[in-house]
């Protein structure tokens, strides 16, 4: 059976191509430079962000965006007029802050209350102007009883800081006379308790204040006031507390602020990479060198990327700090496909002219690239229907760069070489051009040192001259390493080596965990990271509360849905990351104390419902049930409720996942109809959730994908299986290094991981399909000859990729830095796949014939030369069947 079809049809196709292009470079080069200015026009009329961390790391199509959904649609009479904390469906607008003690450890001491209570005016103070209007706190908050929500702690001391001194405060609850209960467990944190349960002292104090944020307008407002409160507490001054403070908005400008460090890094990146091709493709023979093809070579990534940034504005999709990455990953592929090329055209005869080598070049590169082109762009495709938009966001934009790079490198950079090929042609100067002589009729040192290079007129010394075409790195492949790589000692110790790779990496595989650290989000030293430093210290001992909503018609009178709604409480209650029923808010459970105070008992439904409504949820301590409590228009039945359990001891984002997962597990066994929602669940719970099995669903699609890819186009089955094996192979151990390295798989990661689909074929796919394309005699032959021909491309392709992201190394922001870290795992993991295992594994393992093998000319030509180690020892019988 013949597997080579669609090869020798790609192959007659790009050598047809290459032909038109030396023919006709000039439209070739002039088009992409149009379309290129034409798009970036785009970046400059059209350009949007996106930093909402919802938006951006929340899964769509969840279990709690259809409940919010829900809950926002029966609950739209509760609104932030009327509304306490616990009721809001969306992070909303508000300030936090949190004050500790800069002498001492107790916040609890007049002097330091009465700093609070300084803060306290000042903030309240904050006022900013729009459309002439000035705006305070008093204008723009959430309002309970019309009155704004204060600090209850705050309340609790009636503003006076001496009050402390004669209140016996108790924690996390505090009893008033009223019999009101104000919870204050989220208001201190680091308490010291007596054996009575009274506060001796308290390390840190929360305060909060919400704004109202359901329309458009107080979204504004409350976005101005958010980005005053800001600058007013950093120009607080005080010697006897520490302020820390954070906003609603926090997280999008802390992005903002990782996106423009983008831009003075992109800057690094184009310095490093120009100057690492062109120190690859120079060399002393001053008319093969190629700096000036090089610095094109970058060009070419780069009109990539402004076409495709620029298109992406045009048709409205935003930018966002994630698609920032696709930058560094660009100038990583187009010079790596650069030098693919580069290679292909030093394997053509210096003798031929520059169509015919041309025509050369692209029969065996432009099929090279193209299989990691289409590799990549498939990769990125599987992640453009990913649940996570931030995902989707930057592998839209990395697809579509990556089909841009290749347009342009079969186009812009193709004539480029054509431009090179001629003057090699005519033996000029690669930066004189003016023309020169050869080495061997160089007339002094000087001259040889400086200005000599090329071929001589006559083909009867195109051996010699021809030879002066490989590289350093390419001889070095094939006179030293390749011949070494394949030795059967080193096959020994390559083989140790992969199952000791393998064992560690299966290891870490098993050991690697979910996480999403907030205070990772943002730059580092940023006032956000100190909040949430100092927040993990002392306030997760409470939170989150957790609502549990009815959302059928229940007969709330009836003992036995009292019952099962009791059993569901209690089950939670029970739980180790919930509190019991003392921090638990029942409006049914107080009601039915209510109506055992009354005398009531099995009430009717007459009865239950008008007692409710004219009684108990009349008497002031009881009010604050109102927004839980949903009556249909007739006011008589209940067509939804919902109660509260509060979170215990969430001190790390694995126990929130676990604490998500068990209340979601125990409100579905219920035999009512129940959801569970928090404002934070969308973008924070359910990204722990869910990260695992997407990330199993998206490579495993992937790697099927790259199967049928690698099937399509390189032509042997097996080689195929082998290309298959090793993206599995790799995927393992980047993911198990990962979790050596201590990185948590999150949806950062998960984008590398997408990445690593495509990186880790292209790397395999390029040695495969040169030991494929091979025409010597033996698997070892063969094997050397994919070093030579393309090791040297495969190793500088991998250079390069890790020198565009190491400017990432010392980044200031988390996103950066991990996709630094996960990018290095990938390439070096590949290209040691690509440089090392493969060409062993297929030496071992592939067939030797293909009974459809097209005679590689150059291969053959490599075999004439009989340089490679005599393989007459009898170790290599059984490798060279």
């Amino acid at each position: 059976m013949k597997f080579d079809c669609i090869e020798k049809a790609l192959k007659w196709l790009f050598y047809r191509y290459g032909g038109v292009v030396a023919k006709q470079p000039w439209p070739f080069f002039i088009v992409p430079i149009l379309i290129t200015a034409g798009l970036s026009v785009g970046l400059f009329t059209h350009f949007s962000k996106e930093s909402d961390p919802e938006t951006l790391y929340g899964p769509d199509r969840t279990y709690s965006r259809r409940n919010r959904a829900y809950i926002e649609d029966v609950y739209s009479n509760v609104v932030d007029e009327d509304m306490l904390a616990r009721h809001k469906t969306r992070v909303g607008i508000w300030g936090h802050v949190i004050i500790s003690p800069n002498i001492g450890n107790n916040v609890l001491t007049v002097q330091v209350l009465n700093e609070v209570l300084r803060l306290h005016d000042t903030i309240t103070n904050v006022t900013f102007t729009l459309d002439g209007e000035s705006y305070r706190f008093s204008d723009l908050c959430i309002q309970w009883k019309n009155e704004c929500l204060e600090n209850e702690l705050l309340v609790l001391l009636n503003y006076t800081a001496e009050n402390v001194v004669s209140t016996p405060l108790t924690y996390p609850v505090y009893s008033l006379p009223t019999g009101e209960i104000l919870f204050i467990g989220t208001q201190l944190g680091g308490v010291s308790l007596t054996a009575d349960g009274r506060i001796m002292n308290a390390s840190a104090m929360q305060l909060v204040y919400n704004l109202r944020y359901n329309t458009d307008d107080e979204l504004e407002k409350g976005f101005l006031w958010e980005k005053q409160f800001l600058r007013t507490l950093e120009d607080f001054e005080t010697d006897e507390v520490t302020v820390y403070r954070q906003i609603s908005h926090s997280f999008e400008l802390e992005i903002d602020e990782s996106s423009s460090i983008t831009f003075e890094l992109v800057v690094e990146v184009g310095v490093i990479i120009v100057t690492f091709s062109v120190l690859s493709a120079f060399s002393f023979d001053w008319v093969r060198t190629k700096p000036i093809l090089a610095c094109l070579g970058v060009l070419t990534a780069g009109l990539a990327l402004a076409s495709t940034f620029g298109l992406f504005s045009f048709i409205g999709i935003p930018y966002a700090t994630v698609a920032g990455a696709v930058t560094f990953l660009i100038f990583g592929i187009g010079v790596d496909d650069m030098f693919v090329m580069m290679s292909a055209w030093r394997l053509t005869s210096a003798y031929k002219s520059t169509k015919e080598r041309m025509k050369d070049a692209f029969e065996e590169a432009a099929l090279s690239i193209t299989i990691t082109t289409i590799t990549d762009i498939l990769a990125f495709s599987i992640g453009c229907v990913s649940q996570f938009y931030s995902i989707r966001l930057m592998c839209m934009y990395a697809a579509v760069s990556v089909i841009f790079a290749y347009i342009y490198m079969i186009t812009f950079f193709a004539a480029c070489m054509v431009f090179i090929g001629h003057r090699e042609e005519k033996n000029r100067h690669a930066i004189t051009l003016r023309k020169v002589l050869p080495k061997k009729n160089a007339p002094s040192k000087c001259y040889y040192i400086c200005c000599a290079g090329g071929s001589s007129d006559t083909p009867a010394d195109e051996q010699d001259d021809g030879k002066l075409s490989d590289t350093g790195v390419m001889i070095f492949f094939k006179k030293y390493y390749g011949p070494f790589i394949t030795h059967w000692v080193s096959v020994v110790v390559v083989l140790i080596l992969y199952f000791g790779y393998l064992g560690v990496g299966i290891w870490g595989f098993t050991t690697l965990e979910e996480g999403f650290d907030f205070s990772t989000i943002g730059v580092d030293n940023s006032y956000l990271n100190e909040y949430y430093g100092v927040e993990e210290s002392y306030f997760k001992v409470y939170g989150p509360d957790m609502s549990i909503v009815a959302t059928e018609e229940l007969s709330y009178w009836d003992t036995d849905i009292q019952e099962e709604l009791e059993n569901t409480m209690a089950k939670l209650e029970d739980s180790k990351y919930f509190y019991n029923s003392s921090l638990s808010i029942s409006w049914l459970r107080e009601y039915l104390k209510f109506l055992n105070f009354l005398g009531i008992t099995n009430p009717s439904k007459e009865t239950f419902l008008q007692v409710l409504r004219e009684q108990f949820l009349s008497i002031p301590v009881f009010e604050q049930f109102v927004p839980d409590i949903i009556f249909d228009s007739t006011n008589s039945s209940i067509i939804s409720s919902r109660f509260y359990v509060i979170g215990k001891n969430l001190a790390t984002t694995v126990q929130t996942r676990d604490m998500f997962v068990e209340i979601r597990n125990i409100v579905d066994d219920s035999s009512l109809e129940l959801i569970t929602f928090n404002g934070y669940a969308i973008w924070v719970m359910e990204q722990l959730v869910a990260i695992r099995p997407i990330t199993i669903q998206t490579l495993g699609i992937g790697i099927a994908a790259m199967f049928v890819i690698s099937l399509l186009l390189i032509p042997h089955p097996v080689c195929s299986i082998i290309v298959t094996l090793a993206l599995v192979s790799t995927l393992i151990g980047i993911i198990g290094y990962m979790a050596i390295w201590n990185i948590v798989l999150d949806s950062i990661s998960l984008l590398s991981l997408i990445l690593a689909l495509g990186f880790s074929v292209d790397y395999s796919a390029h040695i495969t399909y040169a030991f494929v394309s091979s025409s010597a005699k033996t698997r070892r032959q063969r094997s050397i000859f994919a070093l030579y021909s393309l090791g040297a491309p495969t190793l500088q392709g991998a250079t390069s990729t890790i020198l565009a992201v190491s400017v990432l190394s010392g980044s200031f922001s988390y996103i950066y830095r991990t996709f630094f870290s996960t990018m290095v795992l990938v390439v070096s993991i590949g290209a040691t796949h690509g440089l090392v295992f493969l060409p062993v594994f297929l030496m071992l393992f592939v067939p030797i014939k293909n009974p459809c093998q097209k005679q590689d000319k150059k291969a053959n030509a490599y075999d004439q030369e009989q340089e490679l180690p005599s393989t007459d020892n009898p170790v290599f019988n059984l490798q060279e069947q």
